[in-house]
């Protein structure tokens, strides 16, 4: 089933194109692989995709239009760029947080959720104290958090250790078999991209081709 179309965007910044002309198509429990080296364009086709840039041509998520400042069609785990983080509370605090703003998260979920990232659950230990790689892990964790039907993760190995990657591949595959949530993974990490991806696409220059 269709769930995500580009048709035909772009961007343009003071007549430097950004985006050239992109037409794509991701069915519902893909997990798509946005490939390119650092300016390609991954970052800005997620923004896209999100309604947080103007473009032209047109986007849809599940059959409706994404327009910037208008209700999102779905609801959407993200994670792009650097965390954000309240880095004086805990990474407990700053999960509960996050899941009071959403239906049928209990402790229980978020608990299990830190146990995962292998991120502490118990004690009084700040953000600010946290390794890069361990606020990564909790951003991811914010982005998965109440199993959204959309996963979005902006380079999510970035400081991550190889055992931390590999847990999170597993963790992504059983998301996507158990509950068909569509993921869109942009990254420059090609091992963990073709560990994962359903779907491919280049990205260079600001445009898209598949692979």
């Amino acid at each position: 089933m269709t769930y995500i179309t580009l048709n035909h965007v772009s961007k343009t910044l003071k007549g430097t194109p950004l985006l050239q002309d992109i037409s794509v198509s991701i069915n519902k429990g893909d997990i798509v692989a946005l490939e390119g080296i650092n300016g390609s364009g991954k970052t800005l086709i997620i923004r896209a995709i999100l309604g947080l840039i103007k473009t032209s041509g047109e986007i849809k998520v599940d059959g409706k239009p994404v327009h910037i400042g208008e209700k999102y069609p779905v609801k959407a785990g993200i994670l792009i760029e650097n965390p954000s983080l309240i880095e004086e509370f805990t990474a407990l605090t700053n999960l509960e947080l996050l899941a009071d703003l959403q239906d049928n998260v209990t402790q229980e979920d978020i608990i299990s959720l830190l146990k995962e990232f292998n991120l502490p659950f118990q004690g009084k230990q700040k953000v600010k104290k946290f390794s890069l790689g361990m606020k990564q892990k909790l951003g991811i964790a914010q982005a998965l958090i109440g199993n959204s039907e959309l996963i979005i993760l902006d380079e999510p190995t970035n400081a991550l250790d190889q055992t931390s990657i590999q847990n999170l591949i597993r963790y992504i595959k059983k998301l996507n078999q158990e509950l068909n949530i569509t993921f869109i993974i942009a990254s420059h990490d090609l091992p963990f991209i073709e560990a994962l991806a359903t779907k491919h696409f280049i990205v260079k220059e600001g445009t898209v081709s598949e692979k």
